[in-house]
């Protein structure tokens, strides 16, 4: 049987005002990295406006934002996720500067990675982590998208981990140990 790699309770559901650490696998060979004193604002939850006044005062704090992208409980199809991706990050990214938009994290958790797990779901996740950097792209431009760190936070099997890793629009994955 595979031994799974969790992050359970690591991003909660409701937006966050407290600090919390983040826990990364950047590289297989590596040890986790530490993101610390981070504002988790979750995009699909609350309204667009709300998160974006939020991410807004969360980058003129001493706090790393970081925005949770969650699908929901379906497994869109690519076309569908980007189309919901578009609407819901642009409006939360609305009036947030080149700069500022450098210092965010962006983790995609789908709430359907906790569930049944399919052959795909590593191709889906690689998928959805380009489409959210393509966005970036478009909005702003292509170096600013390379800063911006997304990375995936929902379950990864141990045999799964290298193919998700390997993805260069990965930057990493969401651990708890």
């Amino acid at each position: 049987m595979s031994k799974m790699l969790t992050k359970r309770n690591v991003i909660p559901d409701a937006t966050r005002s407290t600090a919390t650490d983040l826990r990364v696998q950047r590289l297989l060979t590596s040890e986790p990295v530490l993101i610390s004193n981070c504002r988790i604002l979750t995009l699909i939850d609350h309204p667009s406006r709300e998160i974006n006044q939020q991410l807004r005062a969360a980058l003129q704090s001493s706090q790393q934002p970081v925005l949770k992208f969650d699908e929901g409980d379906l497994r869109l199809t690519p076309v569908d996720f980007a189309s919901l991706l578009s609407r819901r990050l642009t409006n939360a990214l609305t009036g947030v500067s080149r700069a500022a938009v450098s210092r965010l994290v962006i983790v995609y958790s789908p709430r359907w990675s906790g569930e049944c797990r399919l052959p795909a779901d590593a191709q889906r996740i690689r998928i959805a982590h380009r489409q959210i950097r393509d966005l970036l792209r478009i909005v702003y431009d292509q170096e600013t998208a390379d800063q911006v760190q997304i990375i995936y936070g929902g379950f990864v099997f141990e045999e799964e981990l290298a193919d998700v890793l390997c993805d260069s629009n990965v930057d990493g994955v969401l651990i708890n140990k």
